[in-house]
């Protein structure tokens, strides 16, 4: 039976099993340093068996690079493991370099469809790190009498692509013997219809131990009986219909969708929510009683739709955390520090887009953390802290939003050296610069060209890290907070939407106008009188709760006339108090509606950048509405 199946059909399933794989491998290399005796030869164990698994899964693909590559680690691990060899960080580090390779060539592949990169430095490292006596390995000689063999395999029942692991068992199989005969046949289990199970017929000269061998080499195989064929036909037929049986009553559990066709349907939800904010105010024009029960189903009905939907494209967090411990423990170990880096909350799902976009927030202010923050091991003794530095990453859902917070107990930032550094620059005055407080000194390193790092390194202290967050992160929709005490350390929170598609809006009215305000900004909604307000430095203030909060008046902004319902003589004013990163402000409406759910439609490129605006909605009843972007809302 001919085994010549096109192997680029199972490439998407080997590259991203293979990346999960070497990101387990990168955790577990970094968590052997610093763990106690159990806890690291728990971690090795976990390490060594994903190196396996890339190994197995890239010798059926004919990767020989990475498989090479996989089995100099495999070696050199199980001498830590038997302990014929002790961890140490220099021996991480080269392990970590391989890991990172191994990554390397897993781009190559995907862009390539080839491993052809040269891996000899790698594995001349490794070599050299082997004992000089190796254990030698004796090929079974066979004598030349093949035999024929009935083998049942079973994959894991949670097994996501049981065509590909079928058809890697089968290549291993046809790499020791030739196969007679599967059952079900070969196309029903490249098409995966069957259940967990299938059988094989193999000719070979190997030894029943070796089929075993090479079948417990292939991912997800969980169970392997091997016996003498006696009947063929009558066994394997049998065998056959109870397959085919359990096929047709297995169901799939998962299908791999492309996020491009996952944004259509979020799109073609959004118009729904649209349409159903129309129906329901019709019903309510109209007191058609009929339609208003009916809309109560369809209500919820769009609901539970639009939610499964954003489910669909929430994914954990961890999938961009678990690349930054490395990162960190580069930076470090460059600069002769040591660190424990605390990572928490990986469960936690945000919107693929999202997660997207807040990789190089992250790293920048991580990058910030090691380099600016933590303090070489002698200054922090000689500061009565630990030798070893805390750096924290966690992730936590709160009401309406996530926050990811980046903390270090480093040395924090000196108000004295913010304002002296931003006179220097010329960033501001320094009569401005001593009437800043303390708490709003802070807010100073997200201007652009601002960096308290003395010199430019290949880690920070080109200015620019810092405006990159505040920038991406309020793209986002969300806002940027920090705190820091010298001596202390730095807490720095991002509050993010879980997504970005379909949002809670504030509706309120400016002169007979509708805007929508995301309710994620929005803090409180307060009543006030006009002689409330004062001037302070010609802007428009108001003292809430012994807080200073500037105002923006949305009608002077968007320079819109007053009218009658409106106008100046108003002895009360309505205040939207909103969040950002520079502070709190309040926006004075004429009128706060209703909060509403809308589809959040991008501006039109010749719109892009304008202040102020960040998007468009359409309501129930057709009117096009403009979202206000709060981050870029200008202060009078």
């Amino acid at each position: 039976m001919s085994t010549d199946i096109d192997l680029s059909q199972y490439l998407d399933a080997f590259l991203e099993e293979t990346k999960e794989h070497l990101q387990t491998l990168m955790q577990a290399l970094i968590d052997i340093e610093g763990a106690d005796a159990e806890r690291a030869a728990g971690v090795l164990n976990e390490a060594f068996r994903a190196a396996h698994t890339v190994k197995g899964m890239s010798a059926s693909m004919d990767f020989r690079n990475v498989e090479h590559l996989c089995h100099a680690m495999e070696d050199v691990m199980d001498e830590l493991r038997s302990g014929s060899r002790s961890v140490t960080p220099e021996i991480i580090d080269l392990l970590l370099e391989c890991a990172t390779t191994l990554e390397e060539l897993t781009r190559g592949i995907e862009e390539t469809g080839s491993d052809d990169v040269d891996v000899s430095d790698v594995l001349s490292a490794l070599e050299s790190l082997k004992e000089e006596e190796k254990r030698g390995e004796k090929k079974k000689e066979g004598d030349g009498k093949r035999t024929r063999y009935e083998i049942t395999v079973s994959l894991d029942k949670n097994c996501e692509f049981k065509g590909a692991r079928s058809f890697l068992a089968l290549k291993n199989l046809a790499e020791i013997g030739e196969i007679i005969k599967t059952v079900p046949p070969q196309e029903d289990l490249e098409n995966e219809k069957f259940d967990v199970e299938f059988n094989v017929l193999l000719a070979t000269e190997a030894e029943k131990e070796d089929i075993e061998k090479v079948l417990a080499s292939a991912a997800d195989v969980v169970n392997v009986a091997v016996s003498e064929a006696k009947e063929e036909a009558d066994g394997l037929r049998s065998k056959g219909r109870k397959s085919r049986e359990k096929g047709q009553e297995a169901e799939v559990k998962s299908v791999r969708i492309h996020i491009d066709k996952l944004d259509a349907v979020v799109n073609l939800v959004g118009e729904l929510v649209i349409n159903k904010s129309r129906l329901v105010q019709i019903g309510r024009e109209h007191e058609i009683e009929e339609l208003r029960s009916t809309m109560a189903v369809v209500d919820r009905t769009i609901s539970d739709l639009q939610y499964e939907v954003t489910q669909m494209r929430m994914i954990p967090v961890e999938h961009v955390f678990n690349r930054f411990p490395k990162l960190v423990r580069d930076i470090y170990r460059t600069q002769g520090k040591e660190l424990e880096f605390i990572v928490e909350g990986k469960e936690i799902e945000l919107d693929r887009t999202v997660l997207d976009e807040i990789v190089d927030p992250i790293v920048h202010l991580l990058r910030n953390s090691v380099d600016h923050g933590i303090e070489l091991p002698e200054e922090r003794e000689k500061k009565g802290k630990r030798r070893k530095g805390v750096i924290t990453l966690a992730a936590k859902r709160e009401t309406g939003h996530v926050t990811i917070r980046v903390e270090d107990d480093g040395k924090g930032m000196d108000p004295v050296k913010l304002r002296e550094k931003a006179v220097s620059k010329g960033l501001i005055t320094a009569q401005e610069a001593a009437k800043i407080s303390d708490e709003d000194v802070l807010k100073l390193i997200f201007m652009p060209g601002f960096s308290t790092a003395e010199k430019a390194t290949e880690v920070s202290g080109r200015g620019v890290g810092m405006e990159v967050v505040k920038t991406k992160i309020e793209a986002l929709g969300g806002f940027v907070d920090m705190q820091s005490k010298k001596g202390v350390g730095t807490r720095i929170m991002l509050k993010l939407p879980l997504t970005t598609a379909i949002i809670q809006a504030l509706l309120v009215n400016v002169c007979n106008k509708t805007y929508a305000i995301p309710l994620s900004n929005v803090r409180e909604i307060v009543s006030i009188y006009t002689g409330s307000i004062k001037t302070i430095r010609g802007a428009e203030v108001i003292t809430l709760r012994g807080s200073i909060l500037p105002l923006v008046t949305l009608q002077s902004l968007f320079e819109l006339a007053a009218n009658a319902d409106n106008g100046n003589h108003k002895d009360k004013l309505v205040v939207v108090v909103v969040e950002r990163s520079e502070g709190r402000i309040g926006l004075v409406v004429d009128a706060a509606l209703e909060q509403q759910e809308i589809v959040v439609k991008p501006p039109d490129e010749r719109l892009q950048g304008a202040t102020g605006l960040g998007g468009f909605t359409i309501l129930g009843d057709g009117n096009v509405v403009p979202i206000l972007d709060i981050s870029t809302l200008t202060l009078a």
